[in-house]
């Protein structure tokens, strides 16, 4: 009985295994299987073209140098590239640069990138913010004029006044040559000059080192010493002003020369930090140093 049974499952499975060979080669099975492999292969090759062409595979650009351009000169040239953009404005204003300007991109110039490739452009704000002006009143003018520089306020020039005091701030003037008023709100980038207290004796003080700095850093130098910005003479095509690298000042930085407060310094100004001077380290003196003496 057992082999009987064996015998019929066996003669079964052999029948289903003849059938299912017969099914693979036939013509019915073979026309399936050549046409699914030929959607499979079309469907490999067809994807990774589709792919090729979406991401620009192997095709890159360089990301061109926009800075100071005007937002639709920058537009345009990233159009003519096959680069994306957006536009960030600025919470900062930089001052010497023209509003709506860009002042960065990401990724920065130079760069390689593929086509298509989104760059971010950061514009110097067309509405200038304001702030208000800092507590200025009997401060040191060092003091002040670091606190006038984090708003973005510029110092046009230090007027020093006999006191019994000295390096005192006794009143600002704006641009329009009124009094400025602590807490008034000023848009950033304003000008403003400072009355600083000289003492009733003629007081000196030492000549910074403003070789190698930028102009604005220079102004803000200038300020902290109670001296005054003299004469500008530009050595190249300026566009940032203040940006540009002084190169040379006179009277010349020395470790022993002082000069009366409020003096003037006149200012030699160059595009390229290049063309700057190399200055000995032996003979530089820094701010916080000059403090102490």
């Amino acid at each position: 009985m057992h082999n009987g049974f064996r015998q019929r499952v066996y003669n079964k499975y052999l029948y289903t295994m003849k059938h299912w060979l017969r099914y693979l080669f036939s013509k019915t099975f073979l026309k399936t299987a050549a046409v699914a492999i030929v959607v499979v292969v079309v469907s490999i090759f067809g994807s990774l073209y589709w792919l090729k062409s979406v991401t620009h595979h192997g095709k890159t650009v360089e990301v061109p140098n926009l800075k100071l351009l005007q937002l639709e000169r920058a537009m345009a040239q990233l159009d003519s590239l096959g680069l994306q953009y957006e536009v960030i404005d600025s919470t900062h204003y930089v001052p010497g640069i023209a509003e709506g300007a860009v002042v960065e991109s990401f990724p920065r110039e130079y760069q390689k990138v593929k086509l298509g490739r989104t760059i971010l452009l950061t514009t110097n704000p067309a509405t200038l913010p304001k702030y208000p002006l800092p507590n200025y009143r009997d401060q040191l003018v060092s003091y002040v004029s670091g606190k006038f520089k984090t708003k973005g306020f510029l110092i046009d020039s230090v007027v020093m006044i006999p006191d019994l005091s000295h390096d005192l701030v006794l009143k600002v003037l704006d641009e329009k040559g009124l009094e400025a008023e602590e807490q008034q709100p000023y848009p950033t980038g304003s000008s403003f000059t400072l009355y600083v207290s000289a003492g009733q004796d003629g007081r000196t003080v030492y000549l910074p080192e403003l070789i190698g700095l930028t102009y604005g850093e220079a102004r803000t130098t200038l300020s902290s010493f109670s001296l005054n910005e003299g004469a500008l003479i530009f050595m190249d095509e300026i566009e940032d002003t203040a940006g540009a690298f002084i190169m040379k000042q006179f009277p010349a930085y020395d470790l022993e020369v002082e000069v009366g407060a409020g003096s003037a310094v006149d200012l030699w100004l160059v595009a390229d930090s290049s063309k700057v001077p190399v200055q000995p380290v032996l003979d530089s003196l820094t701010i916080d140093t000059l403090d102490v003496l």
